[in-house]
């Protein structure tokens, strides 16, 4: 598996059953960085991808629980406010380079970055 292979996603999850919910986190906090209690980054190759979606279907009621899981381009594109920004902004800076985004974000991030403090 080349590094470049990986994509990184973010995961959410809302499960009714405490003991489908604890099976599930135990094996999703495995496979990710927690962000919050039911909410993890991913970064992982279609291999990995088809192994994570197969061990969620195992373990959740498709009729009562919901999961998502959302590609995104790189962590430095998260916003991030509130008890987590400081250990989200370390783990995963600097943004990508600016020819993988689209303009307008990677002119947003050059000019939030550009601005110094008082």
């Amino acid at each position: 598996m080349r590094q470049g292979d990986r994509k990184w996603y973010l995961l959410a999850y809302d499960i009714r059953d405490p003991r489908r919910l604890q099976r599930t986190y135990n094996f999703v906090r495995k496979r990710g960085i927690g962000l919050q209690k039911s909410v993890f980054l991913i970064r992982a190759d279609r291999e990995a991808l088809a192994d994570l979606k197969a061990g969620i279907r195992e373990r959740v009621n498709g009729r009562q629980d919901d999961v998502r899981l959302y590609p995104i381009r790189h962590p430095g594109v998260l916003w991030v406010a509130g008890q987590q920004q400081a250990r989200v902004s370390a783990l995963y800076a600097p943004t990508p380079p600016e020819e993988e985004m689209p303009a307008t974000l990677s002119g947003r991030i050059r000019r939030l970055f550009s601005r110094r403090k008082k």
